[in-house]
């Protein structure tokens, strides 16, 4: 099992994060990826960026995640991102990584989360909202 320490990604972490942030988007430009990331760690109520590190302090996972407000509800927290790399057990990093921002979330009152997806991949779509509980399917035979 992976040992992993969770903290506030710092800004001068960001050209490092950067390049697990590329491992689901190969495309994404340094110029973006700071100014998306900085407006995360401006202010905390709005939501964060969280880094995990490995027993060796090597960056092995991010989460970029927004606390969205609502009028009729409590808080939810949004996950926007989340990458983790290790050679065996990278589900190890990402529990850490949820644990922490479900933790920063609840000491903001949060009491949902909400999930951001490209709108692009919409074969497995009906999957995705059948696995998170929010959907039924039915039939009379």
């Amino acid at each position: 099992m992976t040992s992993v320490r969770v903290q506030s990604l710092l800004a001068t972490e960001l050209d490092e994060a950067l390049v697990l942030a590329r491992l689901g988007a190969a495309d994404l430009d340094p110029e973006s990826w700071r100014f998306y990331v900085l407006s995360r760690l401006r202010n905390h109520s709005e939501g964060g960026a969280l880094a995990a590190r490995n027993a060796a302090g090597r960056l092995c996972g991010l989460i970029v995640y927004r606390i969205v407000a609502s009028e009729a509800a409590k808080p939810s927290l949004e996950v926007e991102r989340l990458v983790a790399f290790d050679l065996l057990h990278p589900r190890a990093i990402a529990d850490a990584l949820i644990a922490e921002a479900v933790s920063q979330a609840r000491l903001q009152d949060c009491d949902s989360l909400r999930l951001v997806r490209p709108l692009d991949t919409p074969a497995d779509t009906t999957a995705l909202v059948l696995a998170s509980g929010l959907g039924d399917l039915h039939s009379v035979f």
